[in-house]
């Protein structure tokens, strides 16, 4: 009775033991494996489900500001953008609210209007401004790049996502585009997007946005 109850007492002592042990093993595990809120793999996840949200989004319009210089020579303009599709009109206008231009295109015709009767068409918009204002601004791929997604009809060279599965940064067509803010709702849209590239540097700040 003696050699059981030694036996028995030292098989509880290894059977403690062993428990033990994988209570440890497993607590080293868990913490050697952390799976972080913010990883790449839910980061991917979220900008998936983000991007094909915004990707459906066909109408819309914004009122904003854009600021910045191209050639050492500053610009600054009112916009509010309205977008159909593929149709779009872009109205710009001063400081005080008088109109510059408007910019009505589809694809493959565009026309502006100033404020002084004069109008030009062309089949870019982009051709547009550079030979009147010798600058110019990417309409097609701002088109996606205010929703905050790449243009898919474009390659892209890379881009960066915040903690919440939006885009940070964005380069694309030779253009680095950098989102600083963006506002509450849902979808979260942009609220300060910086633009560049070799010649031009802007801001533009979207003060309101409504989606049809």
């Amino acid at each position: 009775m003696k050699c059981l109850s030694l036996f028995q007492h030292a098989f509880c002592r290894l059977g403690f033991s062993l428990v033990f042990i994988f209570m440890f093993s497993a607590c080293v595990t868990v913490e050697k494996h952390p799976m972080p809120v913010d990883s790449e793999v839910n980061q991917q996840a979220l900008w998936e489900t983000h991007k094909a949200t915004l990707q459906t989004l066909e109408s819309w319009n914004l009122k904003g500001r854009v600021a910045g210089k191209s050639n050492n020579e500053g610009f600054r303009a009112g916009v509010h953008w309205q977008q159909l599709q593929y149709d779009f009109i872009i109205d710009l206008h001063g400081p005080l609210g008088r109109k510059v231009a408007v910019i009505t295109g589809k694809p493959g015709n565009v026309q502006l209007k100033t404020s002084k009767g004069e109008s030009y068409i062309a089949d870019d918009p982009e051709a547009l401004l550079q030979e009147l204002f010798g600058y110019t601004l990417p309409v097609n791929g701002l088109r996606y790049w205010l929703l905050g997604v790449p243009d898919p009809k474009q390659a892209h060279v890379s881009l960066q996502l915040d903690g919440k599965g939006r885009l940070m940064q964005l380069n694309q067509t030779g253009w680095l585009i950098n989102y600083k803010r963006y506002h509450d709702g849902v979808p979260t849209l942009p609220a300060l997007i910086q633009i560049s590239n070799s010649n031009v540097d802007a801001n533009i700040k979207i003060d309101h946005w409504q989606l049809n």
